[in-house]
């Protein structure tokens, strides 16, 4: 037994390299070995009333609180109140004996739509000597009170926050890790339940294209189901949507976000601010907006939050030169999708072959091979993309007798051309048509309307003058006065221009949950599990019914397969099994025929490694310690068996942090001297066999083993045993000689991959591959 070690507050307030710091005891949240990094909400907080309350509810009502609800079964009430007085309002509910517990709430910093609501209960493992003299001191020490242990876990303990607590249970938490003989401190908090994720940014109601329960000019299935899709994904961010257009405002808030924008670029200008300019620089803002605007409680949210966002601002014309250097910017720089609302100025306009080339080419080799998904507005002119109408009533007879119209971009056939649907689930009068329309999503409805250079804008003929129901798009408009409307937002747009960033939203979860399909998969996934709405009532212009679905082709010419549904896209691409496997001939663009395809093969199987956006996996790039902890995570899923060390080069906010705790208090890393931990500094050879022989305990071998490399002599004194335990349990693997250990170079990302799949050989985690390179 531990001998009672009296710890006092001291312990508790003093940070000496134990525990979490002092500057991140209020923003780091520890749980299931985790660490999450969070934000106070400014205008609410929690408190439980006493049982034994001599007084009334009177503090509320002197500092402006509102009670809100009560929260579930946990006796919480959630009180909301203006954030100038939030602090008020909480010392003044811990003053009242009203009052047993109060405490901020707390969401994730990358996700301001969750709200953590925090009990009074803390949970803490203790090491494992440490005796019950011990347990309670350190309990007195930190005001709680130990109420029970908890079943199934040794040496851990259920305890409750005393009146006397300054602090709310996240610092209590945090602070108790400062403490040698306290494994695990957690808080318990509440999250809400709910059955379909809903993001709470204050806009996001009026986007009923999203998510509806029907209303006054709108069904609930004209929505694309996005609440369920993203209870799967909400997007990642090495998804890059590019937004071609005349321009995207930089600085609206639902753009901002740690690598939200990604290689912005203005053709118009020739610089890389693609802002608008022009009084009628506005469109591309909309369009963004709907795609991949930013979760962040502010607006409203995109159909991919999360996603990353390309910003490309056009040339305003459509030559070759101008059209090569949006699309091979986009895959040069990364995006995955493309998204084009727009079109020539012109009735008939086929594509030139370097324009139709260049398409081809990013849509067959961008990222990396497997092609960038590319999307084109069909056009809001009520006629078709390929065909001819017979023209008449046009203004000073602009058109007329049999005119043939075709949209060069939207039937070019690597392209997914988008036609709209209304809130009503029926055609937008305006929507362009024809056998070319893959699929369509919901926008507003609008008498039909083109552009030609020597009018503007232009009503097709016959004009609709009737009244045409559905509900406009609520989306992004440029911040201020400029723009669609005033303010920073607009419930007006509409078009097939905003039915095309839709589906290219939805393209992008579907890669994020699956980023090995094919362009060519991805719009396949689009079309099968598009929603079949019909609409058999005649067009309001040309008194055409095209609204259902040919019995063979399973087609409409109005809504090509149907309305894109994100939830039913999301489920196919979690199940289709990878891709195209014959790209390159492997997962990854750059190592068909490498010496370590087979083991960076099966690991990304397993989905233990990955590569990157543009579909490479740069195998002989080096390997970081940092992107080695995470490795290390998802491969082995460390168990704790010590401390953590505070290092003092990884912040609260680190990318890896909590990477790097799990590997460190689970024995495969430590730091340097001065609790340094190096996370940008390359792994050596040395340093990765000793790691993995450490972490897992393996055991075997004899030193004589190491006779079998040249350059046995290189091997450090402190990497002997694990390079000969390694050795015997063939987990060493040596290109491009095997007697060549080559211990004190850094490591590369496929000798990584090639160490990690035999180490699990070596645990019987993973079958044999057979390489000439495993000594």
């Amino acid at each position: 037994m531990v001998q009672p070690s009296k710890p006092t507050s001291d312990t508790l307030q003093n940070y000496q390299g134990i525990g979490v710091p002092e500057e991140s005891l209020a923003v780091i949240l520890q749980r299931g070995g985790d660490e999450l990094l969070l934000s106070k909400v400014p205008n609410r907080f929690t408190v439980r009333p006493s049982s034994i309350a001599s007084a009334s509810n009177n503090w509320a009502a002197t500092t402006g609180a509102k009670l809100n609800r009560r929260i579930g079964q946990s006796n919480l009430e959630e009180y909301l109140v203006g954030p100038e007085n939030l602090d008020a309002a909480m010392q003044a509910a811990r003053a009242s004996d009203a009052v047993a517990f109060a405490s901020h709430v707390y969401c994730p910093a990358n996700n301001p739509s969750t709200f953590f609501y925090l009990t009074d209960q803390i949970t803490i493992q203790f090491g494992e000597q440490v005796d019950e003299q011990s347990r309670n001191a350190i309990a007195l020490a930190a005001n709680l009170t130990i109420v029970r242990s908890v079943s199934g876990i040794p040496n851990t303990f259920v305890c409750e926050v005393n009146k006397q607590a300054t602090e709310n249970p996240v610092k209590i938490a945090n602070r108790l890790t400062r403490y040698p003989e306290v494994l695990i401190a957690e808080p318990n908090i509440l999250v809400e339940t709910q059955q379909h994720y809903k993001p709470r940014d204050p806009f996001y109601p009026q986007q009923w294209y999203l998510n509806n329960r029907g209303g006054n000019e709108l069904v609930g299935d004209a929505q694309i189901y996005a609440e369920a899709a993203w209870d799967m994904t909400r997007g990642a961010r090495s998804i890059v949507i590019a937004i071609a257009d005349d321009s995207v405002d930089l600085t609206h808030p639902d753009f901002q976000g740690q690598g939200k924008i990604v290689s912005p670029i203005d053709f118009k200008d020739d610089d890389t601010s693609p802002m608008p300019v022009a009084e009628s620089d506005n469109h591309g803002t909309s369009c963004a907006g709907v795609a991949a605007a930013e979760e962040n409680g502010k607006g409203i949210v995109g159909v991919a939050p999360g996603c990353a966002l390309m910003p490309i601002r056009t040339s305003g014309f459509l030559d070759d030169e101008s059209i090569e250097k949006i699309f091979n910017w986009a895959v040069e720089k990364g995006a995955a999708i493309i998204s084009c609302s727009w079109g020539p100025g012109a009735v008939y306009y086929p594509l030139s072959l370097r324009q139709s080339a260049v398409i081809t080419k990013a849509a067959t080799q961008g990222r990396g091979g497997r092609g960038c998904v590319i999307l084109f507005a069909a056009g809001n002119a009520n006629r078709p993309v390929n065909g001819t109408v017979d023209e008449k009533d046009w203004p000073n007879n602009i058109l007329g007798d049999r005119t043939k119209w075709l949209a060069g971009f939207a039937v070019h056939p690597d392209v997914i051309a988008v036609s709209a649907s209304t809130s009503l689930n029926k055609k937008a009068a305006y929507s362009n048509w024809g056998n070319s329309i893959s699929v369509c999503a919901p926008s507003n409805n609008a008498p039909p309307g083109t552009w030609l250079p020597e009018t503007g804008f232009i009503a097709t003929a016959p004009e609709v003058t009737q009244y045409l129901p559905g509900l406009g798009v609520f989306t992004a408009d440029r911040v201020g006065v400029a723009g669609y409307d005033p303010g920073d937002y607009t419930n007006t747009f509409g078009g097939t221009s905003s039915a095309t960033p839709v589906v290219a939203g939805v393209a992008a979860l579907v890669l994020s949950a699956n980023p090995r399909l094919t362009a060519r998969e991805v719009r396949g996934i689009l079309e099968q599990t598009a929603d079949k709405i019909v609409d058999s009532q005649p067009d309001p212009q040309l008194g055409n019914r095209m609204g259902n679905y040919d019995p063979n082709s399973r087609r409409s010419d109005w809504f090509g397969y149907g309305k894109v549904n994100a939830l039913k896209a999301v489920q196919a691409a979690v199940r289709k099994g990878g891709g195209n496997p014959n790209i390159g001939g492997a997962r990854f663009s750059d190592i068909s025929g490498h010496w370590a395809e087979n083991f960076i093969e099966a690991l990304a199987a397993g989905n233990i490694i990955s590569g990157f956006p543009d579909g490479s996996f740069k195998p002989d790039d080096c390997l970081n310690r940092a992107q080695y902890a995470a490795l290390l995570v998802s491969a082995f899923s460390p168990i704790p068996k010590r401390l953590a060390t505070n290092f003092i080069d990884v912040s609260a906010s680190f990318w890896a942090r909590s990477a790097i705790e799990r590997a460190n208090r689970a024995g495969f890393l430590s730091g340097f001297p001065g609790l340094k931990f190096g996370p940008n500094q390359n792994l050596t050879k040395t340093e990765a066999i000793v790691s993995l022989v450490n972490g897992l305990e393996l055991k075997g071998g004899n030193p004589d083993v190491l006779k079998v490399y040249t350059d046995r002599s290189q091997i450090p004194n402190f990497a002997l045993s694990a390079a000969a335990t390694a050795t015997a349990l063939k987990i060493v693997v040596n290109y491009p000689a095997r007697d060549r250990l080559s211990p004190q170079r850094d490591i590369t990302r496929a000798e990584i991959s090639a160490l990690i799949y035999q180490t699990l050989v070596a645990i019987n985690r993973a079958r044999a591959i057979d390489s000439p390179y495993i000594v």
